[in-house]
Formats: structure tokens, sequence, C-alpha cells
């Protein structure tokens, strides 16, 4: 029964869906493949704004907290932004990721 509440809760089930998205970029990640992230700061957290709200169904949006949100993307920023390692120099300079890896 205790499960069944769970499952109910839409923010739950949208954090579930974020985990499920973050294990499949640590898996593209760990074969050595990045994401681009757009090299302006404003434009990169408008992207990953957008991707959380995007990983949320219609329906589940107006049920979710800016706080839930904002972790949500906060985790795929994170994810995102490690994986910048693996693209291409050239790419990394242009972005001006200036990150120790």
């Amino acid at each position: 029964m205790a499960e069944d509440a769970i499952t109910e809760d839409p923010e739950a089930r949208y954090l579930n869906r974020v985990e499920r998205r973050l294990r499949v970029l640590e898996t593209l990640e760990k074969a050595g493949l990045g994401l681009y992230l757009p090299p302006d700061a404003r434009q990169r957290k408008a992207a990953i704004d957008m991707l959380a709200r995007l990983i949320a169904r219609q329906r589940e949006l107006p049920r979710l907290s800016r706080d839930t949100l904002a972790k949500a993307a906060s985790d795929l920023e994170k994810r995102l932004e490690s994986m910048q390692k693996q693209l291409p120099s050239d790419v990394q300079y242009r972005n001006r990721i200036r990150s120790n890896w």
C-alpha cells in the first residue's frame, strides 16, 4: 500500500523518470560520448531547464514544485557538465570550459 502512494505522487514519479534519464546519460559518458552544451551560460541554463521540463508529463507540470524542477535541472546540469570532457578540445575551448578533469 505504501508503494502505491509513492507511485501516485507526481513528484516521485517525475524524479524517478529523471533518475532513469541520468542513468542513460551516465551510460553514454562511459561509452566516451558527450552532449554538446551551448557556449553561453544563459543558453546552457535555459536548455537544461527546458530539458527538465520536457521530462515531465504535461499533466504533472502543474503539480511539480519549483524546487523539484530546480533539483532535476541541477542533477542534469552536473551530469551534462561532466560529459563535456568527452568532447574534442576545440569544442571545450569554444565553450570556454575551464575545468580540471
